[in-house]
């Protein structure tokens, strides 16, 4: 009996840390070390073909750890701060391994007060410069937000991954110059248009459709964005989830590094059904989805069904559905 009372206690305090407080154990320094061995690795590569070349994991969702390693590897006198909007409870970003790896500081922009209170109990929140900062932002909150919580108008890395108004949201952007700038697109919305979700305020993501795949920005809406706002486009990571933008003064150390400057499409299935259960779609099949929702033509500025377009994707990104 005692046995087995011991063996109940084990499973809920496993449980408890592991999904309630969503607290690691010391894997966390394992998978930081070798982390620490994949970036030796990967600064070596003086040239690379695209950014596959470079690519791991640590925290980031796919292999963005790598990719960011190696641009700020490149990039003389970056300075060694980050804003990160859109970061949950932290435990997967695009900046936890930048911080852990080279101490940079960071601010943390979440709606979430659950998920800020989870990054404060975190190890990470007192061991380095990071500051959390709990609210929703919208296009006539965020330069004062910015303006109000940070101390610096220059900083090295901006990533945006709001699950929707991101296009709108970093259109509005001119509190602060970042020399990195990294954003989720939607692939679903191809890569022919510049398309977007309309703007409204309180989007949510999980409630604008059962799919939870209506959200966010075409990759040709942020490269047509970004390229106004003076940054060059420099590819995505092969999972085409996220962009990665250089602002121009800086471009020069980078553009002769990289061979093919490439935008890959997502492949992920991560379209739900309407009972909220994922149902793995493929790319038709999600596309079929929500092809008479609402999206914004940004180039004529016009309200359209994502079905009036007839060309949403190009052949090289046809090639990989296929």
């Amino acid at each position: 009996m005692k046995i087995f009372l011991k063996k109940i206690a084990t499973v809920f305090n496993i449980f408890f840390h592991n999904k309630l407080l969503r607290r690691p154990d010391f894997s966390e320094k394992r998978i930081f070390l070798q982390g620490k061995l994949n970036e030796e690795r990967i600064l070596k590569k003086d040239k690379i073909l695209d950014f596959k070349d470079v690519e791991f994991s640590v925290f980031s969702q796919f292999g963005e750890d790598g990719i960011i390693c190696w641009l700020i590897h490149n990039i003389p006198n970056i300075k060694k701060t980050f804003v990160e909007i859109g970061t949950e409870d932290y435990w997967e970003s695009n900046t936890r391994f930048l911080l852990k790896s080279q101490n940079w500081k960071g601010y943390l922009i979440e709606a979430s007060k659950t998920n800020i209170e989870k990054i404060k109990k975190q190890r990470i929140y007192w061991q380095h410069r990071l500051k959390t900062i709990n609210t929703f932002i919208d296009k006539g909150n965020i330069n004062s937000i910015l303006n109000e919580n940070l101390e610096e108008k220059d900083v090295g890395i901006l990533s945006i991954d709001i699950d929707g108004n991101d296009y709108w949201i970093l259109r509005e952007i001119n509190s602060i110059s970042p020399t990195v700038i990294i954003c989720e697109f939607n692939t679903l919305f191809g890569d022919q248009h510049q398309i977007s979700i309309p703007y409204e305020k309180n989007f949510n993501r999980k409630k604008s459709h059962f799919s939870k795949i209506y959200f966010g920005a075409s990759i040709s809406a942020f490269k047509d964005l970004l390229e106004e706002k003076g940054y060059t486009f420099l590819g995505t990571s092969s999972t085409g989830v996220n962009a990665f933008f250089i602002r121009d003064e800086y471009k020069e150390s980078l553009i002769k590094k990289i061979k093919n400057i490439k935008s890959y499409p997502s492949v992920v299935r991560e379209s739900h059904n309407k009972n909220s259960e994922l149902d793995f779609s493929d790319i038709k099949q999600q596309l079929e989805k929500i092809k008479n929702m609402e999206v914004i033509d940004i180039k004529d500025n016009k309200k359209k069904k994502l079905s009036e377009f007839d060309d949403l994707y190009s052949k090289s990104w046809l090639d990989i559905f296929n």
